[in-house]
């Protein structure tokens, strides 16, 4: 599948999702639209084109791609940055805790448990080899990145170290990764494949604190009414599961 529908969220943000089929294996990628573009995430190797295909669909050129963003290492969300990056020349921006793992230092965590995932993540093969990428700028909680009015980095650890989300704030839009999943109503990320669980409950209980009205995931469609409220009902059940508050 080389392309995917393109969702306009509001002007300026669109949602190019997913680039491995649908399903439980939809990854959606994400372009933000100001005087250059902004690339939310790069999906797995291999659906490279269908990235390609919306960028140029949407009327922009892919060399316009000045900066790539990534909210976390594993290789659904980074299987077609370093070539992404040769096409367009654009900057690589990511979370020091997940600079290791994309810059090839460290291997991605979370693909190995159980045992019978470890067989079944290996008959995949290539789709799940992303190559080494150097990141350009490492930001930290609270960095601020000049697009669309200004978006602020938020440090949301627990999936894996470095994963973050992105708050536009002038859009009451948040950006999520892989902090939660949106199917068949709001999730946590696949436990299987979290690096922390306490530390990413505790990021779900920040980003409810946040102001927006939209939130958009890695997997998953966007909720566009009464975001907030959703996403802190979901926090306040799963800390009663969890027992930690």
């Amino acid at each position: 599948m080389n392309s995917r529908p393109v969702l306009e969220i509001l002007p300026g943000v669109y949602q190019l999702g997913g680039y491995w089929g649908s399903g439980v294996l939809g990854v959606n990628v994400f372009l933000l639209v100001d005087e250059n573009l902004t690339l939310v995430d790069t999906g797995f190797r291999g659906r490279i084109k269908g990235i390609i295909n919306s960028v140029r669909n949407l009327g922009y050129s892919l060399t316009a791609i000045s900066r790539i963003v990534v909210t976390h290492h594993h290789l659904d969300h980074t299987g077609n940055l370093a070539r992404l990056r040769e096409l367009t020349g654009a900057e690589i921006i990511a979370h020091y805790g997940d600079v290791p793992y994309i810059e090839g230092n460290l291997a991605h965590t979370g693909l190995a448990r159980p045992a019978w995932l470890s067989r079944y993540l290996g008959s995949l093969g290539w789709s799940l080899i992303a190559a080494p990428a150097k990141v350009d700028r490492v930001v930290n909680d609270g960095d601020e990145l000049p697009v669309l009015g200004g978006i602020r980095v938020v440090h949301t650890p627990g999936h894996t170290p470095g994963s973050i989300c992105l708050w536009l704030r002038s859009k009451k839009v948040l950006i999520v990764g892989d902090v939660l999943a949106h199917r068949f109503g709001l999730r946590l990320p696949s436990l299987l494949f979290t690096a922390d669980i306490a530390e990413e409950i505790h990021s779900v209980n920040k980003i409810a604190g946040f102001d927006f009205d939209i939130i958009c995931f890695g997997h998953g469609s966007p909720i566009t009414k009464h975001a907030r409220d959703a996403v802190a009902k979901f926090a306040a059940r799963i800390n009663k599961r969890f027992k930690l508050r």
